[in-house]
């Protein structure tokens, strides 16, 4: 079987650039909408979305490769590292008690980020490494399963660096990487390559060199483990390389989206595109370029579909604050906005509010008044609310 890195004209990539016209077009366009959208919000919302994307970017990244993260500590530890606390506690929250390892992943996120202009060297690479894996001045880590080198690249004592699946007879090997032994000199073309610094190197989109970067570390898999979050780092720096959002002052824009939220949605097909690319052969690697432009612009589209309801629940709120309403009526309210699972009671209410049920009764017979409430088609004991869409269409 012949991978990519066994080509010939290995690693100068080639692609179609007039099939990729359109679906960058259309990327560009949306990410202006987004842009645009995001600039007119305050600052705290702005904040606020900066801080959720770079959670999400690290978390999901993780998710990927079956490492779970806990969301309120990463959030807590990305708080911190972008002085967003107050972003956190502003809205009754508390900060999660620091947490060193969560720390070092956060800060080799935020440095590729925020200092993205600054040369990727094989030096840096080895201090991310040493990061995502919880040892900064260490040279082993434990990776959950077993201990592995960090730091360095992977020798190939136990033999060649395979993905596989399945056991014995029935083991599968979908992809083999290059032979450690030339792992230093292939690394070496992939720092001047990203750098820019090859003589014969045309400036590209830098959504193509995400693209490109992405699939180019995945295929030298130089570590013993955490080659594929690597690959989303490096991808990820690539983009706000082109994209010039490398100041702390503009980070408000560093992540409008997270591309690694997306590529977790899209796992399956993630890794089917991984492996088509890989052992196909071909140095033409168009496919996986238009696969990778669509799932950025399907992961810009849901930041703008979360932005249109986030307005659309501010819009909400501040009219019905018009309406004479209680605090135990405003957090049914908002479990009901943001998709309260099974059906409205009022034993539900009186549970959720802590009151009697009378009570109960009471609140939800003045959200019926007033139109935001309905009750549902079962009567009786099964009795049940649920929102007035109609009315709630009108208000917006």
């Amino acid at each position: 079987m012949a991978y990519l890195w066994q080509n010939p004209e290995w690693p100068h990539f080639t692609w179609d650039n007039k099939k990729l016209i359109n679906p960058l077009a259309e990327l560009y366009a949306n990410q202006g909408i987004l842009y645009g959208q995001m600039k007119l919000l305050g600052f705290a919302v702005q904040s606020e979305s900066n801080l959720n994307r770079f959670t999400k970017e690290i978390k999901n990244s993780f998710e990927i490769e079956g490492v779970p993260l806990n969301e309120i500590s990463l959030r807590s530890s990305v708080a911190r590292n972008l002085g967003l606390e107050n972003v956190i506690l502003a809205n009754g929250g508390q900060l999660d008690k620091n947490r060193p390892h969560l720390n070092y992943i956060v800060e080799v996120i935020t440095d590729a980020v925020h200092n993205c202009n600054v040369p990727l060297t094989e030096e840096r690479l080895f201090r991310w490494h040493k990061k995502l894996f919880g040892n900064p001045s260490g040279s082993e880590s434990f990776n959950g399963l077993y201990t592995i080198h960090v730091g360095q690249y992977r020798t190939d004592n136990e033999g060649p660096m395979r993905v596989v699946s399945g056991y014995g007879k029935n083991e599968t090997v979908h992809f083999e990487a290059p032979p450690a032994c030339i792992l230093e000199s292939q690394m070496k073309l992939f720092f001047d390559w990203f750098n820019g610094i090859c003589s014969n190197e045309q400036k590209i989109s830098s959504v193509i060199k995400s693209a490109v970067a992405h699939l180019y570390f995945v295929e030298l898999h130089p570590f013993e483990d955490g080659n594929g979050r690597l690959a989303r780092v490096v991808a990820d720096m690539a983009l706000c390389r082109g994209d010039g959002n490398s100041s702390h002052q503009d980070n408000c824009i560093d992540h409008l989206y997270s591309m690694s939220a997306q590529l977790c949605k899209e796992r399956k097909k993630y890794y089917e595109m991984l492996h088509q690319v890989e052992t196909s052969g071909s140095m033409d690697i168009t496919s996986w370029i238009l696969w990778y432009i669509g799932c950025m612009n399907r992961a810009v589209l849901s930041v703008l579909a979360e932005l249109e309801e986030s307005l659309r629940r501010k819009e909400f709120w501040a009219k019905i604050d018009s309406i004479e309403i209680n605090e135990r009526q405003k957090k049914v309210l908002r479990m009901l906005l943001s998709g309260f699972e099974g059906k409205l009671t009022s034993a539900k209410y009186a549970k959720i509010c802590k009151c009697s049920q009378d009570t109960a009764g009471r609140d939800i017979e003045k959200l019926i008044e007033s139109g935001i409430l309905v009750k549902g088609q079962a009567g009786g004991r099964s009795t049940s609310y649920e929102l007035n869409n109609n009315k709630i269409n009108c208000i917006l």
